[in-house]
């Protein structure tokens, strides 16, 4: 039987980074998670505690229990997620471990790379987000963003989003079959308000503010494809998901594959965007495939 997940918090250069550790802690760290925005390390629990190593999973900047500011109106792109989990990797791991990431937390593991390569082993990538270059350019500019926030719908509605409850269950009954988590089970649903609810005086809230959210969906001016020739070329797989819409596009899908090769890449017309929480035991076995080839390369 697996222990209960554990809670701890790292310093980083402006605050506490909160990170959720699954399996047996006395054992060496074998996998680093990142969660896809608007979630949190605590939504992974259900493929994370069956896997069966010792795993953390961290609340990255503005989401989940870490305490790092944001400045949401100049948020331009991702690349203070990405110096946050290189401080982490510099400060905290010790040995080479899977690097593994969902949707914002896959794309900024890859923008990570070129400086943890030494300390990433193999890398999974859930359906990370792929924007073609105009928006790229575009989103260098404030009043672009302001645009996207009202014309891409996953924004305008993360901003809108109820995130002020009276209690659990009354959240827990309001985010119910709704949205991303239609195909959420109870204990996955659970398992992300767990980790991302917070008092505020008057009963609960979410710890990744709808404002907040929404500046990270439109703060596209960085670039991954640069940093795709950094992840490991002998265990790396990226997996697109294409049900309900996709998030990427395919010259940017074939950028991965030309570099990494054609086994490494999939894209998966019957796998929504939440795949790594509503179809877990799909998300477990690529995990665990990493595991075994990351031991027999080592």
């Amino acid at each position: 039987m697996q222990p209960d997940p554990t809670r701890k918090n790292y310093l980083l250069r402006d605050g506490e980074m909160s990170a959720v550790h699954f399996g047996f802690v006395s054992n060496p760290i074998k996998l680093v998670m990142l969660n896809a925005n608007g979630f949190n390390a605590y939504s992974y629990k259900s493929i994370l505690t069956p896997l069966g190593f010792h795993s953390v999973a961290l609340d990255m900047r503005g989401h989940g229990m870490s305490n790092l500011p944001i400045n949401i109106d100049t948020l331009k792109n991702w690349n203070i997620f990405r110096d946050d989990v290189v401080e982490f990797f510099d400060r905290y791991i010790k040995s080479p471990v899977i690097l593994a990431g969902h949707s914002y937390g896959a794309v900024t593991g890859i923008l990570a790379m070129p400086e943890i390569k030494n300390k990433v082993s193999g890398f999974v990538g859930f359906d990370p987000v792929l924007l073609r270059w105009p928006i790229r350019y575009l989103s260098h500019f404030s009043w672009f963003r302001d645009i996207t926030k009202q014309k891409l719908a996953i924004a305008r509605h993360a901003g809108r989003r109820k995130f002020e409850f009276d209690n659990f269950e009354t959240a827990f009954n309001r985010y119910k079959e709704r949205g991303a988590f239609r195909n959420f089970s109870d204990d996955a649903l659970s398992d992300y308000l767990t980790g991302g609810l917070i008092p505020n005086g008057k009963g609960l809230k979410l710890s990744c503010e709808p404002l907040t959210e929404q500046a990270i969906f439109v703060a596209q001016a960085h670039n991954v494809f640069k940093s795709i020739k950094y992840l490991p070329k002998n265990n790396s797989n990226v997996i697109f998901a294409g049900k309900g819409g996709s998030v990427s596009f395919k010259s940017g899908r074939h950028a991965f594959k030309r570099e990494l090769g054609q086994p490494s890449v999939s894209f998966d017309l019957d796998l929504d965007h939440m795949f790594p929480i509503n179809k877990p035991e799909f998300a477990i076995d690529n995990l665990r495939k990493a595991l075994s080839r990351a031991a027999l390369n080592f």
